[in-house]
């Protein structure tokens, strides 16, 4: 019985721990957030492998809902807003249609990334599989690895 009650307990105090994590992200990247989106508040932060995450409604650059990224040390890593296919560069679009001809359902993030150049990440079907590509604002195919 003793076990039983120190094995439930031990549960508990590790499950409240994880869930405040999810919820409570360290100052310095709490305070990294709030001095790059100054008018702007989190709605919800969660962590994975790869970083802090935290989606807000970005009030500093009227981009609607954007998901942005930070390390552990508070550095912005990147943000990544949702476009309608009418807000993306035309060469972005071109150089995809001209590429993989007869490709449909297109979904359409820009990635910012601080000090270096923004990129579009595309997704889309393809002889009925499903592929992502990464392009400038010029429609050039770029490599990314994004570990998002």
């Amino acid at each position: 019985m003793k076990t039983a009650i120190l094995t439930l307990v031990f549960v508990a105090i590790t499950s409240f721990a994880f869930s405040q994590n999810d919820m409570n992200p360290p100052r310095r990247v709490r305070e990294s957030f709030q001095r790059t989106y100054p008018q702007s508040k989190p709605s919800h932060w969660s962590f994975s492998s790869s970083g802090w995450n935290v989606v807000f409604e970005d009030r500093d650059n009227d981009n609607g809902e954007v998901t942005a990224r930070f390390d552990g040390k508070g550095r912005h890593i990147d943000s990544r807003i949702v476009y309608d296919n009418n807000d993306v560069p035309a060469p972005v679009k071109e150089n995809l249609h001209r590429k993989y001809d007869g490709a449909d359902n297109y979904e359409f993030t820009r990635i910012d990334r601080p000090g270096k150049e923004d990129i579009y990440q595309a997704r889309f079907r393809h002889h009925q599989k499903h592929k992502t590509r990464y392009l400038d604002e010029t429609g050039q195919e770029k490599e990314f690895h994004d570990r998002h």
